[in-house]
């Protein structure tokens, strides 16, 4: 989720980790709909949740999108902002995109991306700071990879498009997790997966060739945004779930 802020936070430089006394919480919301909007308050950071921050991080270095899913990605109109999660990292690293857990006003936002101040600010929800095993870390890398493709565009501008661009990268992050470590999300019942990278996993990979499910899903979520967004041309799929929304 792409987010612009009202009213600027103080946040830190990438991987610092200040942990100031207390920040002030901001008014966010979607650029083009108030009802949307959503505030945040960034939470002070333990040492145990930068070495989650960092272990997620270390794990999605290593995440190679499979070439059969890149081609069933595309096939779906998906326009992947990264190639692998190297380049995600990369990328994080080179615009100096923090990374920190903060309370929502919406528990159902997994993660979102502040583009209000001049550095953008990978927002995960404070629901999740104390979850630190070995697949809430795979996890919360999707999470991450997903955030960064909303930043890799470098606008405040989100989209129907946006967001299924966006989550294709941790479908596909989750892809090379299962392959990896056969396994590792199985009986994991938290909302981050219910509600997050297993069912969207479920979603894109659903034998119903036409996604009726995936297409309500993104319909409900973000239905409300516009189809398309610069550098996120409309698909057939964006239209389509436009056209259920109205």
């Amino acid at each position: 989720m792409k987010i612009n802020s009202i009213s600027p936070v103080f946040y830190n430089n990438f991987g610092l980790f200040k942990r100031p006394k207390e920040k002030s919480a901001s008014k966010i919301q979607n650029y083009d709909q108030s009802q949307k909007g959503i505030y945040v308050k960034p939470i002070q950071t333990t040492k145990k949740q930068e070495d989650t921050i960092s272990r997620a991080l270390n794990e999605l270095k290593q995440v190679e999108f499979l070439p059969n899913d890149v081609i069933y990605m595309k096939n779906l109109g998906v326009n992947l902002p990264f190639k692998n999660g190297m380049e995600a990292v990369n990328y994080l690293n080179s615009k100096h995109i923090d990374i920190m857990y903060a309370e929502f006003s919406d528990k159902n936002v997994h993660a979102c991306l502040d583009t209000s101040n001049k550095t953008p600010v990978v927002l995960i929800n404070s629901d999740y700071k104390d979850l630190a095993t070995f697949p809430d870390i795979l996890a919360i890398s999707e999470a991450m990879i997903h955030e960064a493709g909303h930043a890799k565009d470098n606008d405040s501008i989100n989209s129907i498009q946006e967001e299924i661009d966006c989550l294709a990268l941790n479908v596909l992050a989750h892809q090379h997790y299962k392959k990896s470590y056969p396994d590792v999300f199985k009986n994991q019942n938290s909302p981050l997966y219910l509600e997050g990278v297993n069912l969207y996993d479920k979603l894109f990979f659903d034998f119903d060739p036409k996604k009726e499910a995936l297409k309500r899903r993104v319909s409900d979520k973000y239905g409300y945004l516009n189809t398309a967004s610069p550098y996120h041309a409309a698909s057939l799929m964006a239209r389509e779930i436009k056209e259920i929304t109205k």
